[in-house]
């Protein structure tokens, strides 16, 4: 029987369950989940940091949005001399818009970055606010100043009296001195202040002075007292002297005023001409040469015109006196009924219509006629007098139908006569016009009205032709009949 083979083991017994042994080493934590670990915490650190972008954004957008508002705040104490009050002002106004706007938010990571920001940003506000108020108590005590200088200037200017006048510089002097040193201006700003105000006063001088009796000489003395070039270049002194006396000038040379003196004015830019500085500079230079020979050549042209201005109102005055007289003359020929009886109700109301139309009528001859002559227009009024007194006439016997006639004789002829003439002249078309406006003013006051179209639109006028149908044979009737009487 064969023999079944048997082994020897040649290592040491063990209690070790089997297993497979290798020389590789293996991490505990190498496993497919364990791999994502990185992964995961790359992740997270991403998560956070955008959260944190994203809050920043937010906290930055809001804080953006509520300095707008604090910037109102700011704005309005901008014009707040006292710097406590206007902190105090911003202060509470800022706390209570803070607290409502915090409230709104319900993310503290972003409520306190937003307070974060703002407490950063409230000390520049703070530091604004003190700026803004000092810069308006300077502009304030400035404007003060200015506004004191101003009236000073005007004293001055207006005044002969030499010690008030040196007590209006004293006072403009102290009144900016004092601002100098309230805002701890420096030395060569004060001396650059008082020179300014120097100038000033010369300036007023030169106003005042210009164009008066021994007003170049004023001039000088008081440039000289002033410190001549010091204060006042040559260029700017030449525009101080003719300034002055160009206004003076034109005090003088109103045109169409009586009082006007084209003469002195012609004087004055002579003495202009020839005005010359202590220094030796000439006004008559440069620019203002060329603005002297303009002025020049203005006064002298306007003298015309002024000239033609005062004879055109003297003739204006006699045209005027000479139209009221006719008037009232006219309208007295109307009310007065001889005796001394008074006029009747019907001729006052028929006075105040003749009145009216002479106004009228005048005012159209002279809007339509500007350039008409003295004698031209005194020859109008003559006609529209006489024009007017007709149409009176015409109105007295136009009521002859209701009542029985007691006129002269000779009156009615002439009136018939002249109808005749007239009615004649607008047959043949040689009616004057103002004849024909009276004609047809009675006949349409009379009931004799027609319808034409003048410049497209259809009006209203008296019919001429049918009027004298029937008042021509009233006419003829009326003198038959009072030569029957005779």
């Amino acid at each position: 029987m064969p023999k079944i083979p048997t082994f020897q083991a040649r290592g040491r017994p063990t209690t070790d369950a089997p297993g497979v042994t290798t020389g590789i080493q293996i991490s505990p934590t190498a496993t497919p989940a364990a791999g994502l670990l990185p992964s995961l915490n790359a992740l997270t650190d991403y998560s956070i940091k955008k959260r944190d972008i994203a809050e920043k954004v937010q906290a930055n957008k809001k804080v953006f949005e509520i300095k707008g508002e604090l910037d109102k705040y700011l704005k309005a104490e901008e014009q707040n001399i006292d710097d406590e009050n206007a902190i105090n002002n911003f202060k509470t106004k800022y706390n209570d818009y803070i607290k409502q706007e915090l409230s709104l938010i319900t993310n503290n990571r972003v409520k306190k970055r937003i307070q974060q920001n703002l407490d950063l940003e409230y000390s520049e506000y703070v530091y604004n606010i003190k700026k803004n108020s000092y810069t308006a108590l300077e502009k304030n005590a400035l404007e003060d100043v200015n506004n004191n200088i101003t009236s000073y200037t005007s004293k001055y200017s207006t005044t002969q009296d030499v010690q008030l006048k040196s007590k209006y510089r004293t006072e403009a002097q102290n009144k900016i001195k004092q601002f100098a040193e309230d805002f701890d201006l420096p030395k060569n700003v004060l001396d650059k202040k008082l020179e300014a105000l120097d100038r000033d006063f010369l300036l007023a001088d030169m106003q005042q002075f210009a164009g008066n009796i021994n007003g170049v000489d004023a001039i000088k003395f008081a440039d000289n007292a002033y410190g001549g070039e010091k204060v006042l270049n040559n260029d700017d002194f030449g525009k101080g002297v003719f300034d002055g006396y160009k206004q003076k000038i034109s005090e003088l040379t109103v045109k169409g005023d009586p009082n006007s003196d084209y003469d002195r004015a012609i004087e004055l830019i002579n003495e202009l001409k020839n005005f010359e500085r202590d220094n030796g500079y000439k006004v008559k230079t440069g620019d203002i040469s060329v603005d002297i020979d303009n002025l020049e050549q203005q006064i002298l042209t306007e003298e015309i015109e002024h000239e033609n201005l005062i004879k055109k109102q003297g003739d204006n005055k006699q045209f005027n006196d000479f139209a009221n007289d006719s008037k009232i003359s006219l309208l007295k020929t109307i009310t007065d009924q001889k005796l001394g009886l008074p006029a009747t109700i019907e001729d006052l109301r028929m006075a105040d219509e003749i009145d009216a139309e002479f106004e009228q009528m005048k005012r159209d001859y002279v809007d339509a006629n500007p350039e008409a002559t003295l004698e031209n227009k005194k020859s109008f009024i003559r006609n529209l007098t006489s024009t007017l007194n007709n149409i009176y006439q015409d109105r007295k016997i136009s009521k002859i139908k209701s009542r029985s006639f007691t006129e002269d004789t000779f009156d009615i002829v002439a009136e018939k006569n002249r109808v005749l003439e007239d009615a004649k002249l607008l047959t043949q078309g040689e009616l004057d016009q103002l004849t024909i406006q009276r004609y047809e003013k009675v006949a349409k006051a009379n009931g004799y009205i027609t319808t034409v179209t003048r410049n497209g639109k259809k009006t209203k006028i008296g019919d001429i032709g049918a009027f004298l149908n029937d008042y021509i044979p009233i006419l003829k009737r009326q003198v038959t009949a009072t030569q029957v009487a005779e």
